[in-house]
């Protein structure tokens, strides 16, 4: 007889296996909810990611390794590692906010300590004063003018291209274009010498040489020490000076699609980032800025008006409607030097920024609108240098107390009139 008790009978095993398969049943259901509700989660993810950004990359949501055995082992794809490269640097620097406002006594200038005039620099800086005699570029080499008697000596010689003439003190400043150098003479020396390699452009004011290199370097340097700081340094295609200050310089940096940014920097090398001073253009308007006025051309009907305006200031003032826009414009004291065409002739003319009178210095017949004549004003001289439309090339200087027809020549290193 079986002891029901203490005896299993097989009945409690049973039950025991039901519950537990009943458990297992349970679970496995839970699972699949729990699955089937990430999926759906998944989906609605991967629908939501594919609408708002179509061309997402899942895989870069998986480890690197995981990635690479789906790409080999899944699909079957080989996974190479491109080099890795390092873009090309360049010492340009970042632009700060616009700067629009300056002290006007930061630019009150003296003349007597200007090397020559911002214009005339731009213009190829053939002609320069120091209120005793005139000193130009000709193609022979660097001559002086007396305005008390018009006689004339040349006192350096050189086939080479010139530019950039200053005189500060004792010394002349020039460059060779052809050896592309910055040279030192003082006055009453024979030969020059070589201060500065790689130079494209040059203004001294006072005791600092502003220069612009080669590879289109703004540096500052003593005339004396002859050490230069670079302040600023552009991979665009040029760039130019437009003026300085007291304290700071302002440039133009032209790139490569033809647009025109301005920008001004601390001469001491305390900023590291310039500041844009104007809006960019998109056609170059040849602005320069003499005593902190600005002075640029604005088209206006095929001809170009002259603009003057204040720096800081959202006003400007008309000076002349009549252009050709070929010369950058020259300013000295109130009075303005600009190139105008009527017809072919050209015509070197002075505006009286007073009084608004103008008057022609002097004409060149037949120069035609594609004419690369340049003008310079040389104190009680005026120079037009360059060539006409068809070739011929011009040299002339004519004195401001005289007519316009009333002008001598150069040439074989000889004035006559």
């Amino acid at each position: 007889m079986k002891n029901n008790y203490y005896e299993n009978d097989g009945a409690d095993v049973k039950r025991a296996q039901r519950k537990k398969k009943k458990k297992e049943r349970k679970a496995l259901k839970g699972f699949l909810i729990f699955l089937s509700v990430i999926i759906v989660a998944l989906a609605v993810f991967v629908t939501t990611v594919k609408v708002l950004a179509p061309d997402f990359d899942f895989t870069t949501l998986l480890p690197q390794t995981v990635q690479t055995f789906v790409d080999e082992r899944i699909f079957g794809n080989t996974t190479t590692t491109a080099p890795t490269t390092t873009a090309p640097t360049t010492t340009e620097k970042p632009t700060a906010k616009m700067m629009n406002y300056i002290e006007f006594d930061e630019f009150e200038l003296k003349t007597s300590k200007q090397g020559n005039l911002i214009g005339n620099l731009l213009n190829g800086g053939k002609v320069a004063t120091d209120s005793s005699y005139i000193y130009h570029i000709a193609g022979d080499g660097l001559y002086r003018l007396n305005p008390d008697t018009e006689g004339y000596t040349r006192l350096y010689k050189s086939s080479h291209t010139l530019s950039s003439l200053n005189l500060r003190g004792d010394f002349i400043y020039f460059i060779d274009d052809e050896e592309q150098k910055l040279y030192k003479m003082q006055k009453g020396a024979k030969e020059p010498k070589s201060v500065r390699d790689n130079v494209k452009f040059a203004l001294v004011y006072d005791s600092t040489v502003y220069f612009i290199s080669v590879d289109n370097d703004l540096c500052v340097m003593d005339a004396k020490a002859l050490e230069p700081k670079t302040l600023y340094s552009s991979a665009d295609d040029e760039m130019r000076l437009v003026g300085i200050s007291k304290h700071r310089v302002y440039f133009a940096v032209k790139g490569y699609d033809g647009s025109i940014d301005y920008f001004t920097l601390a001469t001491d090398g305390s900023e590291d980032v310039p500041s844009p001073f104007r809006e960019r253009e998109t056609t170059d308007s040849k602005l320069v800025m003499e005593n902190g006025f600005l002075y640029y051309y604005r088209e206006n009907g095929g001809k170009y008006e002259i603009v003057r305006q204040k720096f800081g200031s959202e006003k400007t003032v008309s000076l002349a409607k009549d252009g050709d826009g070929t010369n950058y414009i020259e300013v000295e004291n109130n009075r303005l030097y600009y190139t105008e065409l009527d017809g072919k002739k050209l015509c070197m003319t002075e505006i009286n920024m007073n009084s608004q009178k103008s008057r022609y210095l002097m004409a060149v017949k037949d120069a035609g609108s594609a004419h690369k004549l340049h003008i310079f004003h040389g104190g009680e001289y005026d120079f037009v240098i360059g060539e006409k439309e068809n070739g011929k090339k011009i040299y002339r200087a004519g004195c401001v107390f005289t007519g316009s027809t009333n002008y001598m020549k150069f040439s074989d290193g000889r004035w006559k009139y």
